[in-house]
């Protein structure tokens, strides 16, 4: 009886096996889904956080690979998504634009979704993937960013009827800002907790949108890039994403002053003016230029953190809804934030400097068969590795331009060695401010950018705790000298690629 039933089961068995072994031939390349979180900094649970609600972004953690020392070339939404997107480091905020307006395509690869498009690829971009929300330049979405790379580029408008309006979106269709030449409406508060649904803000409908486009697309090859707007300020949410956490409860910044032995601002490059909140939004009952006192720093850190856990829901919906179609078995997911939010640390409520606070931005990578998933690579990388690596994963050969490294070696083994050091950069105000970051210092470097003159230099200790709290560059001057070797060797591999078109 036992040997009737054991041969019985063995045609089930190698049926089982073939039909495992015919998928996988039939879905030969993997989908990309890649999710892009504006503002997002690593104050999750799968990054130690354990105050913070994000069940989903934690539960892809544990089945993938996070980063924790993955960096963005420029604290700013524009550059760092023009480095995403190019695979060079840029501090340009529409790297793209040449491109765009000699309408002409040039020869070669020059965009990440291009690439993927020009080797069989179904590529959609949903929200904010490039600067403009939606990819696109105009309120009639019909002019993309990034050209020849999408075969759809939107942004899902619901009530707010144009991209921006979405992006800045208040309950009841109202919105801080109509761009397009039209007048900043800056009397808005900076967060705002209506009883509303999912759908009562626009990341809902980025969230339904990419549900539509993964059952539309379950049955191609493809890659899908959703681009969600919160925790971008205003920090808007439903209702009941603030109830999850307690105000009492909520703590203050583990070091709200000034780093000791600086020479001036440059290295806080002015942010601790904190015009983006300030200067931007009107506190309820206050003028612009409101003072952001303690017990209104509580609740704009409360705002931040119910519109990550509100995101973190949509996010969690679209995953769920990866799997239910059974695509998670064949797609490469990808949760990546495009810079870090100082929220209150250093007395800075914003991002635009070279600290790791607004340079260290989450990185999720989730591989179908993965070796060892839930364990953290403490390895460095940056934002400029991700074209290479998408590349290598999916069997495809990456342009000669790019000027980053495939970290595929970390996702087989979260201990494979990576960079000895990355690199950042700040451009703004006549001045540009260069940095490099090793496993445990970081080196500023501020130039006047018209005479090129060194205005000043700072170096910290990452190990200091609970951050670098002291410039200690006048104690360290070899390892000053040194680390700007390796700044001036990062320069010399940059392509100016774009320069070229």
């Amino acid at each position: 009886m036992k040997i009737r039933l054991l041969l019985t089961g063995l045609p089930l068995v190698a049926l089982a096996f073939f039909a495992c072994e015919n998928r996988e031939a039939k879905n030969e390349k993997l989908n990309v889904l890649f999710i892009a979180v504006d503002d997002l900094r690593p104050e999750l649970g799968c990054y130690g956080v354990d105050y913070v609600h994000t069940p989903n972004i934690d539960k892809l953690a544990g089945e993938g690979r996070v980063f924790f020392n993955h960096f963005v070339h420029a604290a700013a939404c524009g550059p760092s998504r023009s480095t995403l997107l190019s695979g060079t480091r840029t501090t340009d905020w529409d790297i793209f634009k040449t491109i765009r307006e000699s309408g002409t395509k040039p020869t070669g690869i020059f965009s990440l979704p291009q690439l993927f498009k020009e080797n069989g690829y179904r590529t959609v971009g949903i929200g904010k993937i490039s600067h403009q929300p939606g990819g696109v330049m105009d309120s009639l979405q019909t002019l993309h960013e990034v050209p020849y790379s999408w075969d759809e580029s939107y942004a899902p408008v619901g009530e707010w009827r144009e991209p921006w309006s979405a992006f800045f979106s208040y309950a009841g269709g109202k919105a801080r800002t109509s761009y397009y030449g039209r007048p900043t409406n800056r009397s808005l508060p900076p967060f705002e907790a209506a009883a509303v649904v999912d759908e009562g803000y626009a990341d809902g409908h980025n969230a339904a949108a990419a549900i539509q486009q993964l059952r539309q697309l379950k049955d191609s090859t493809f890659f899908l890039a959703v681009g969600f707007y919160k925790p971008h300020l205003p920090f808007n949410a439903p209702k009941h994403y603030w109830d999850l956490y307690d105000p009492e409860s909520i703590p203050t910044s583990q070091y709200p002053n000034m780093p000791e032995n600086i020479a001036s601002g440059l290295s806080l490059h002015y942010g601790r003016d904190s015009y983006e909140p300030r200067g931007t939004y009107t506190w309820p009952g206050d003028t612009l230029g409101w003072e952001i006192t303690p017990e209104r720093g509580n609740t704009l850190k409360h705002g931040y953190l119910a519109a990550v856990s509100y995101v973190d829901a949509q996010i969690g919906k679209v995953l769920d809804e990866l799997t239910r179609l059974g695509l998670d078995e064949n797609t490469l997911v990808v949760l990546w934030g495009d810079h870090g939010w100082h929220l209150g640390d250093y007395g800075i409520w914003g991002k635009h400097t070279n600290f790791d606070i607004a340079l260290n931005s989450p990185l999720v990578v989730r591989q179908p068969r993965m070796k060892q998933p839930g364990v953290p690579a403490q390895g460095l990388v940056e934002t400029v590795d991700i074209f290479p690596t998408l590349a290598e994963l999916c069997g495809i050969t990456a342009p000669d331009h790019l000027e980053g490294t495939s970290f595929k070696a970390a996702l087989d083994n979260p201990e494979a060695p990576l960079k000895e050091f990355v690199v950042g950069e700040r451009d703004a105000w006549g001045v540009r401010g260069k940095t490099a970051r090793t496993r445990d210092h970081r080196l500023m470097v501020w130039i006047d950018k018209a005479s090129g003159d060194t205005l000043e230099i700072n170096l910290f200790d990452n190990r200091e705790q609970p951050m670098p709290y002291q410039n200690i560059r006048e104690d360290h001057p070899q390892l000053v000298a040194d680390l700007k070797k390796k700044l001036e060797a990062a320069e010399r591999e940059r392509t100016d690629f774009f320069s070229g078109l």
